[in-house]
């Protein structure tokens, strides 16, 4: 039998099965993400299963149909965080050319989160400080550390062949230098808002990375 000769009642439990599947990944996603902004509020283990569940609306026992422990609700919390950056960081980058500008748009776009997405950069530097601590998030945060120096490497790289950025640096060295510079700046932030001049320290960032690796 095809679509076309498909019966209403076939249709109707057809359309019933994709309306549940649906709703489990709907409970799943708004799970997760009330997961994590506890993270954010609270830290990595301040808060439960059952904390999320109702935190996201749901039943305290719901998210143990998705997440079957703690650590496994916490790792596919690292895994949420890092889909929300890559894909926030390529949106930021390609308003840019390649090469220097696309260095310094990466850098802009870890600044401009502190302000638009600032429970998402509190979550995020709790699961890489918790991954130090947490065996199960580390391979994730590891991979995460690696992707972030990479592309910081590659706009050096192609800053290089376009000339805009000088021969002779050490492009995967500067790449963690940077990455370091920009999170210690936002982590120090974070916990001390009222004393840490962000604006201030963007500029003067941006100008020093400038200053070093411009041709």
């Amino acid at each position: 039998m095809d679509a076309a000769e498909a019966t209403p009642a076939a249709r109707t439990r057809k359309k019933s099965r994709r309306t549940q599947t649906e709703r489990r990944e709907e409970a799943e996603r708004l799970i997760l993400e009330a997961a994590t902004r506890l993270v954010a509020e609270k830290g990595l283990d301040a808060f439960t299963l059952a904390d999320a569940g109702e935190a996201a609306g749901y039943s305290r026992g719901l998210p143990s149909h998705y997440f079957p422990s703690k650590a496994d609700l916490l790792a596919a919390i690292a895994e949420h965080i890092r889909r929300w950056f890559f894909d926030s960081l390529a949106s930021h980058v390609q308003r840019r050319h390649r090469g220097l500008d696309n260095l310094v748009a990466a850098i802009d776009f870890y600044f401009d989160a502190c302000g638009t997405d600032r429970t998402m950069m509190h979550a995020l530097h709790a699961v890489l400080a918790g991954a130090l601590h947490k065996p199960l998030l580390a391979p994730s945060i590891a991979r995460f550390n690696r992707d972030s120096a990479a592309l910081t490497e590659a706009a050096i790289r192609a800053g290089i062949a376009n000339g805009e950025i000088r021969r002779g640096i050490d492009a995967k060295a500067w790449s963690v230098l940077i990455l370091a510079s920009v999170r210690g700046i936002i982590a120090q932030w974070l916990v001390d808002p009222e004393h840490v001049d962000l604006p201030a320290l963007r500029r003067n960032l941006i100008a020093s990375i400038k200053g070093n690796l411009a041709s």
